[in-house]
């Protein structure tokens, strides 16, 4: 149990899961790579004790870790019980003192550990305060003040690394030193999109049918998806298209998908999708709020298909081949009526994933 590591994520490692599932696969097969195991430690598991107890060890917590708010008795309530099971989580731990933060809204599993004597390496899936209507978990404010919250904890760690160039940017202009680990994906998904490479490389006929993909159940991917819907029907009037819609909760877009144009597919399973993607002209990608950066480039990329998105949703790709951004609807249906290449094979970021194994090393040894 020497090269056991604390990892806290609210995430699974499913490497044929959405896109934060897919996330934390990508880390802890570079983790393992490293020589490394992980032990979970659940911040929402149930209470080790009960009410009251969960409030004297909030209390102490508070007294230890000052907050720059009111101690209400709910953040009281929530330190208390998080702390207890953190702390239990520590005290057994019997490999390095190293802590995995993934889940970085919460700063509770950070101090316990900093208190501990752990080394802390955050990686977030992305800037919880500059998601769409966010409140900060402690202080209940909304931007810019949760921004500076946000800030205040990941400064606490010992490493940073970012899914996107520009929340790295971002970080580094508050003086925060983090460094960037793009999305690239885990063996076990690799391998299910490389066969949808080679059959679209080896294809004889056209694919005709764009395709939407996404998980609507994510508030920025389904307003996004809302609104391309919007803007494709208004495009309609003047060019023809054909679109294939599919990903979880979907199905909710029902409403807005009265054209022959769409295809409402809802969830599939793996057989269906990979019809789709095998037979896909281009993935169509729109987002106006939002942080982090799409899994969905570098995995639609190395599976062949090329990608027309809206210089948002194409944040920290710019440079991808295979990537063509947009900023206007002319330029969108420009790119709509041409016909597209296949995209080269969007090699591993093999440096970025080198430092951060590089910096888990250096801080354990």
């Amino acid at each position: 149990m020497k090269n056991l590591i604390l990892r806290n994520t609210t995430f699974k490692v499913d490497p044929n899961g959405h896109g934060g599932n897919r996330r934390t696969a990508q880390i802890a097969e570079l983790v393992q790579s490293a020589g490394y195991e992980i032990a979970d430690v659940g911040c929402w598991a149930n209470s080790p004790s009960g009410r009251l107890a969960n409030y004297v060890n909030g209390v102490r917590f508070w007294v230890q870790n000052p907050l720059e708010i009111l101690p209400l008795p709910r953040l009281i309530n929530l330190c208390g019980h998080q702390s207890q099971i953190f702390q239990q989580a520590i005290d057994r731990h019997p490999g390095r003192k190293l802590l995995l933060w993934e889940a970085t809204r919460s700063s509770i599993g950070l101090q316990v550990a900093k208190n501990s004597h752990f080394k802390v390496v955050a990686v977030p899936h992305n800037l919880e305060s500059l998601l769409a209507n966010q409140k900060d978990i402690f202080t209940r404010r909304s931007l810019p003040g949760s921004l500076q919250d946000e800030l205040k904890r990941l400064a606490k760690a010992d490493a940073v690394f970012c899914i996107s160039r520009e929340e790295q940017w971002l970080l580094r202009l508050f003086g925060i030193k983090s460094d960037y680990l793009p999305y690239y994906p885990p063996q076990t998904a690799l391998a299910n999109l490389m066969q949808v490479r080679q059959w679209r490389e080896q294809q004889l006929s056209e694919p005709h049918k764009f395709l939407i993909l996404g998980t609507a159940s994510n508030t920025p991917t389904r307003l996004g998806m809302i609104e391309q819907i919007l803007l494709l029907k208004k495009l309609r009037r003047e060019v023809d298209f054909e679109v294939d819609i599919v990903g979880y909760g979907t199905e909710k877009l029902e409403d807005y998908c009265d054209s022959d144009a769409f295809t409402l597919q809802g969830s599939v399973d793996s057989e269906k999708l990979h019809y789709l993607l095998k037979n896909a002209k281009a993935i169509l990608l729109y987002q106006t709020k939002g942080s982090g950066a799409l899994t969905r480039i570098p995995e639609m990329l190395i599976a062949g298909i090329p990608i027309i998105a809206n210089s948002h949703a194409c944040r920290s790709a710019f440079s991808y081949p295979g990537v063509y951004c947009y900023d206007h609807e002319l330029e969108l249906m420009d790119l709509m009526s041409k016909e597209l290449d296949l995209p080269k094979l969007l090699p591993p970021p093999v440096k970025a994933a080198k430092r951060f194994i590089n910096c888990i090393k250096r801080l354990i040894e």
